[in-house]
């Protein structure tokens, strides 16, 4: 299989033992071709559809990141639950009718498994080699609070467990962060031990998680 391939199938993953959402279809087969990933869906009756999207590594889409297979395979797999096409749909059919996203598609959901993955050094994110800074910290939680906010929990070396609480969304525009945001190299630049004034000056006097030793409020700062 493609490196390109394998990282389009890390990404596409999720739909395998959960449906997508607003359908009951579940991914069954990943199957990459020449210039093309087709994908099988199934769902309980049991209904089949072989759905194509474009595979061209290096060029467009691919350039926008394995992440834009979500959005497309979750427009495509809407679009097949609610038509009467044949159970065969292929680019040119999907082209036509507009479904297939021009950019990257991120949802509420999206960007907190982002953060989680990039945070556990996921391959899906960090191109097959775990990128985290166990020396500085490990992700041993997580518990999303107010909308658009998750504390994560981070065990750090000789010095406990904090919760410090970060947006999944932008703080101004309310919208989901991008899929660039990259968590882990802003964690890695708070907690560096040379500069601990950093994370100290986010820390939330008063506040009490029977779940860690302090709580920190990076929400602006992330």
């Amino acid at each position: 299989m493609e490196r390109d391939a394998g990282e389009i199938l890390l990404a596409l993953r999720r739909f395998i033992a959960a449906p997508i959402l607003g359908t009951a279809w579940r991914l069954r087969a990943f199957l990459p071709a020449s210039g093309l990933i087709r994908v099988r869906l199934e769902d309980d009756t049991p209904r089949t559809v072989l759905i194509e999207l474009p595979h061209r590594p290096g060029a467009a889409p691919a350039s926008l990141g394995s992440w834009w297979y979500v959005g497309a395979l979750r427009d495509a797999a809407r679009w097949a639950a609610d038509s009467t096409e044949a159970d065969v749909l292929d680019l040119d059919t999907l082209t036509a009718a507009g479904v297939l996203p021009d950019a990257v598609e991120v949802t509420l959901d999206d960007a907190l498994d982002y953060v989680v993955a990039d945070l556990v050094g996921d391959p899906y994110w960090h191109d097959y080699a775990a990128t985290v800074a166990p020396d500085l910290y490990r992700l041993v939680g997580f518990d999303t609070r107010d909308r658009g906010v998750v504390r994560l929990y981070l065990a750090l070396p000789e010095r406990g467990t904090i919760g410090i609480d970060v947006g999944t969304t932008d703080s101004e525009s309310g919208e989901s962060r991008p899929v660039g945001w990259w968590a882990s190299t802003k964690l890695i630049a708070l907690l560096n031990p040379d500069a601990p004034e950093s994370l100290e000056a986010l820390r939330v006097p008063g506040v009490l998680d029977s779940h860690c030793d302090g709580v920190y409020d990076a929400t602006a700062w992330a």
